[in-house]
C-alpha cells in the first residue's frame, strides 16, 4: 500500500530528473533507493501507480456514520 509520503518522494525524483540530475533517489524510512538507470517515463508511470493506489485505498476506507434518534418527547 502506498502513502502520500511515497508520492511526494517520487514527485521529487521526477523533478530532480527534469532539472538535469542523472541519478535520482528515494527514501522510505531506513531504506534508500537510487534510480540511476530509470527513465523519466518509468518514474511517471510509478507516480501514476502510486496515485491510483492511494485513490483506491481512500475509496475503500471504512466510514463511520453515527445516527441519533429522538421520540420528540421532553
Amino acid at each position: 500500500m502506498y502513502t502520500k509520503e511515497n508520492l511526494e518522494v517520487i514527485e521529487k525524483a521526477i523533478s530532480d530528473m527534469q532539472s538535469g540530475r542523472r541519478v535520482v533517489g528515494a527514501s522510505y524510512g531506513d531504506t534508500r533507493v537510487q534510480y540511476a538507470n530509470i527513465s523519466l517515463a518509468e518514474l511517471i508511470s510509478l507516480r501514476n501507480r502510486i496515485k491510483s493506489g492511494i485513490e483506491d485505498s481512500e475509496k475503500n476506507a471504512k466510514r463511520q456514520v453515527h445516527f441519533t434518534t429522538s421520540k420528540g418527547l421532553q
